[in-house]
């Protein structure tokens, strides 16, 4: 007669090992994907200045600043700033 054959105990804890391993990679990754996409769409990473708006027609005209990007967010830390808009030379 055949015993019967199961998965043994170390099979299963290195299985659950690499189960958490994985998890945690998967967030560190989704969450490292939000600086990159914040910092590549940001004013100051395309070389702008975030001025306020009501700045904007004086502070914009000069210094080589003369294009106004509201596709080019300003962030106040990690959320943009929806009093600021950025403004480029090009």
């Amino acid at each position: 007669m055949k015993k019967a054959q199961s998965i043994s105990i170390n099979t299963i804890v290195v299985a659950a090992i690499a189960l958490v391993v994985m998890v945690l990679l998967i967030l560190i990754v989704t969450q490292n994907l939000g600086g990159f996409r914040r910092s590549t769409a940001s004013c100051e990473s395309s070389g702008g200045n975030c001025i306020s708006f009501e700045d904007v027609s004086e502070l914009c005209s000069r210094d080589n600043f003369k294009t106004v990007r509201y596709d080019l967010a300003c962030f106040n830390g990690k959320d943009p700033d929806p009093d600021k808009v950025c403004c480029t030379s090009t």
